[in-house]
């Protein structure tokens, strides 16, 4: 089911608009269509002026993402949101002065804005800013439809959506900020919990704000950054226990190999008395050619049967990302994210070693994370700390 209202692509970034964004411009079409303009004027200009707010929360988003490309990183998509937007980075950088940048390259976008705006307010206004940003008279004057009240609100919101975003809340700017600057002198993951922690107390503060004021928005911005600090802290801790591996430990030393000539009968067979779900593929000089996988053997089994040969359907080496042994599994697990394949090769000195599958992966994280979890409880000194990084959204 497609929860998207609309999708696009803008400078090699996929932009998605949530369906809920209708939400938004009814609201808008509600507020202003009760102010002085009527329901019709009105309720037009409500739906501009969300138009705009959200156009200025897509620049800010492209701040983040067009930073991110600098150093390397791709940005996977942009969601828009009733409480705002979402920049899905590749992944986090390598270094916190990276990330530093990447997140204040958000809120400059919105202080750039203001500040470009600002003169042709002035210059509306006649030249003069008297009672220009009147905090008593903006909350009426706003609502009525006009170009420099439209300026006034573009100004305000973007100065607003600049320091709130700010805000030490993580995973908000501001958050991700404090994280960065903790890890300079914290490991990656210690950084990030304690980001979370005050990111968790500010959204206990937000939501009993919201709940004595009725800002419903509020309350869902602090259930936001309540629920995502939460799981980027999960995610980051995860992939702490994951760098701590190797490839060659993921290893399966008597991995079943299956042959280009073979039918799918012969791995059909296999798949029903094994734990084994992917497996390698090689030809008849012993080459390893591709793989297949657990996807690929139900989808050809419902296509062309049990009689179709296995060279037909597999996925070829060519399409399977490579690592080395020495890889740390982390890394393993983001090349998979990246490519979109549940398989990399492991490959020293151009011969492959074997294959190491998501499930493979997953496997050595349940078990060795338990371990490792254990070891930690027990007296004494805890673990080494590992530094990691972890794909996360960017609002």
């Amino acid at each position: 089911m497609n929860v998207n209202l609309a999708e696009f692509k803008l400078l090699g970034i996929e932009v998605k608009v949530h369906w809920s964004f209708v939400l938004v411009l009814a609201f808008g079409a509600f507020i202003y269509g009760a102010g002085p303009a009527g329901w019709l004027i009105g309720g037009l200009y409500g739906v501009l002026t969300m138009l705009l707010l959200f156009l200025c929360v897509t620049l800010h988003e492209y701040g983040h993402a067009l930073t991110a490309r600098r150093f390397g990183i791709s940005t996977r998509s942009i969601l828009l949101l009733p409480i705002g937007g979402v920049a899905n980075l590749e992944r986090i950088p390598e270094k916190p002065a990276q990330e530093i940048a990447i997140v204040a390259a958000g809120p400059l976008v919105n202080l750039v804005l203001a500040m470009l705006l600002t003169p042709l307010a002035l210059l509306v206004n006649g030249g003069s800013g008297d009672g220009l940003f009147n905090m008593n008279a903006m909350g009426v004057s706003i609502q009525n439809p006009g170009l420099l009240n439209l300026l006034i609100f573009l100004i305000s919101t973007n100065l607003l959506l600049a320091l709130f975003n700010l805000l030490p809340a993580f995973p908000l700017d501001g958050g991700r900020l404090l994280r960065a600057l903790l890890a300079y002198v914290l490991p990656y993951t210690r950084a990030t919990q304690m980001a979370v922690v005050a990111g968790r107390l500010l959204a206990v503060l937000m939501a009993i704000y919201g709940i004595f004021t009725g800002a419903i928005g509020l309350l869902l911005v602090a259930f936001f950054v309540y629920v995502g600090g939460s799981a980027e802290l999960e995610a980051v801790s995860s992939r702490a226990v994951l760098r701590r591996f190797r490839a060659g430990d993921a290893l399966t030393s008597n991995a079943i190999v299956v042959y280009t000539s073979e039918r799918l009968a012969r791995v059909t067979e296999l798949i029903m008395n094994s734990y084994q779900t992917d497996y390698p593929v090689h030809d008849l000089a012993g080459q390893f050619v591709g793989v297949l996988t657990r996807p690929r053997l139900i989808a050809a089994l419902r296509e062309v049967g049990t009689e179709a040969r296995i060279v037909d359907v597999m996925q070829p080496a060519s399409t399977i990302p490579r690592c080395t042994r020495d890889a740390d599994l982390a890394t393993v697990w983001e090349k998979m994210g990246q490519s979109g394949s549940r398989v990399v090769a492991v490959v020293e000195q151009e011969q492959t070693l074997g294959i190491i599958t998501s499930d493979d992966i997953a496997e050595v994280f349940h078990v060795m994370g338990a371990v490792l979890e254990g070891r930690m409880q027990r007296p004494g000194p805890p673990a080494g700390s590992a530094d990691t990084q972890e794909t996360q959204p960017y609002a």
